[in-house]
């Protein structure tokens, strides 16, 4: 019980701790600023161990079943985070704007920008897991940003913030999420068939 509440709090706020980034990125004039400085939000949330699906779902085959479904369940809490920050804030700058550009893509194309996401996610918090440094999240965040690659927590908070609750926004973030997931796994994944291939050839 104890775990599930102290996940249920580190995934509510590392969903906050995203929003904020894109309050910040909704904030700025300059969108190259407004991109590096939306960096607060991972920073935050990896040097806290806040519970981010994004952040957590690349190491789920170096975790238990367990770890597995709290990454899931992340999900849950993360989109908590961003309700109450997207409530709380009155719509941002041209969050409307964004969010009806987003919802407008091709399915095929939200997919492949949060498959790009996922894997820039995964090796900016790798980076900071191997190197104890912000240098991959710096450089990592503001790139995904400015590609226009989809981050699944983000676009809840700026979906919230535009109040465009629809079934199509809906459909937009499973979309995302599925992508996110596939690219924060890639990696990891293929470096492990590597791993073991290697270890075939060396028997």
């Amino acid at each position: 019980m104890m775990k599930f509440v102290e996940e249920s709090i580190k995934s509510i706020l590392a969903g906050i701790a995203i929003s904020i980034g894109g309050i910040i990125y909704l904030s700025v004039e300059n969108k190259y600023v407004g991109a590096v400085l939306f960096s607060v939000g991972l920073m935050a949330v990896v040097s806290f161990g806040l519970s981010l699906y994004t952040g957590r779902i690349g190491y789920v085959f170096d975790n238990d079943r367990k770890f597995f479904l709290y990454t899931l369940f992340s999900i849950v809490g993360n989109a908590i985070g961003c309700f109450i920050a997207g409530i709380v804030k009155s719509p941002i700058g041209e969050v409307e704007k964004i969010v009806l550009a987003k919802l407008e893509k091709e399915p095929i194309n939200v997919f492949t920008d949060a498959v790009f996401c996922g894997i820039l996610i995964y090796i900016c918090v790798e980076i900071y897991k191997r190197k104890n440094t912000y240098l991959g999240i710096i450089f990592c965040i503001p790139a995904f940003i400015l590609c226009g690659f989809e981050h699944s927590i983000a676009d809840t908070f700026y979906i919230v913030n535009a109040r465009a609750f629809s079934f199509e926004s809906l459909v937009f973030l499973l979309i995302v999420i599925i992508g996110n997931g596939v690219g924060g796994l890639l990696i990891p994944a293929l470096l492990k068939i590597a791993n073991t291939q290697k270890k075939k050839e060396k028997i």
